[in-house]
């Protein structure tokens, strides 16, 4: 690595300070699974690296005005612990165990995750469909941002520099929700080639509402709003076929080719994974029905 200094901020009046003060030399920390790597490959040079460990209010989980709020520096393993997470957001948690190995999941962080936008990571697809918000702060305070609004490009967001991810926010969802989430990877703990989310809102067996969201098969996490249109307002189990043709047809997904997968056949797999979600969030769904019955 080329040689930095450490700061250890202890609020967050004093990160924006910092980040302000050394504006385009400064890199923020977390977890430090995204930025190490890249600090060691001298693919970034930063003078000074911004850690937020001294910062207790990120680290917190709390519900607050009927929504969860996660802060940025809460670790998978703190996430998938949590018994408000595993409640109110349990796709997330899903999400949250299959993230890397157990030492990744120890040390990385969702706020992390988030901030680096790898489109192959497992927690952004999960968060969009649970209709997740970013919450930002900066020299003014706080703002929110929906999550889909807050991914532009790869390794690219909404944050600006002078901006700091302080948590993200989740509805608490009603227990009439049908959640899952797959991933497609060569490896257990890998990357996804494509990662599939689904929360559908299912009574009596029709879709009130649904959000389905893809990661891996383009340059950003994405909603697939054109299998949301077609599952609303009817039984989404008559629908797997056609949800999936659609999902493979939706504008966002542009797949790479890479040394994991072409790009027709992520495309394929978008397919595949939508209907294999959607197949699976309906069935635990009933056996969680048939569970509360019993």
């Amino acid at each position: 690595m080329n040689d930095f200094r450490y700061l250890r901020p202890t609020t967050l009046e004093e990160v924006v300070s910092l980040l302000g003060r050394y504006q385009g030399d400064v890199r923020v920390i977390s977890g430090g699974q995204s930025l190490i790597p890249r600090l060691r490959a001298r693919l970034l040079a930063p003078r000074y690296i911004l850690g937020l460990e001294g910062i207790a209010e990120l680290a917190r989980i709390e519900q607050v005005n009927g929504r969860l709020r996660i802060g940025a520096t809460v670790t998978y393993r703190q996430l998938c612990a949590n018994p408000l997470v595993e409640r109110h957001a349990p796709l997330l948690v899903e999400a949250g165990r299959l993230v890397g190995s157990p030492q990744v999941r120890n040390l990385g962080t969702l706020g992390g995750n988030v901030c680096q936008n790898d489109p192959g990571a497992d927690p952004p697809p999960a968060l969009l469909a649970l209709g997740a918000t970013a919450v930002i702060g900066g020299a003014t305070g706080e703002r929110r941002l929906p999550l889909d609004e807050f991914f532009k490009g790869y390794s690219n967001t909404a944050l600006s520099d002078l901006e700091l991810l302080c948590g993200i926010e989740v509805p608490l969802q009603p227990s009439e929700i049908a959640w899952k989430y797959v991933k497609f990877g060569w490896r257990a703990i890998g990357r996804s080639i494509v990662g599939v989310a689904v929360a559908l809102d299912l009574r009596d067996g029709i879709c009130r509402s649904a959000r389905i969201a893809i990661a891996g098969a383009g340059t950003i996490p994405f909603r697939a709003r054109a299998v949301e249109r077609l599952l609303a307002g009817r039984d989404p189990s008559a629908a797997l076929d056609e949800a999936a043709r659609i999902a493979m047809a939706e504008p966002q997904v542009d797949p790479p080719s890479d040394a994991q997968a072409s790009a027709e056949y992520r495309r394929q797999m978008v397919g595949v994974f939508v209907r294999r979600a959607l197949g699976s969030a309906i069935g635990g769904a009933l056996d969680r029905s048939r569970s509360r019955q019993a």
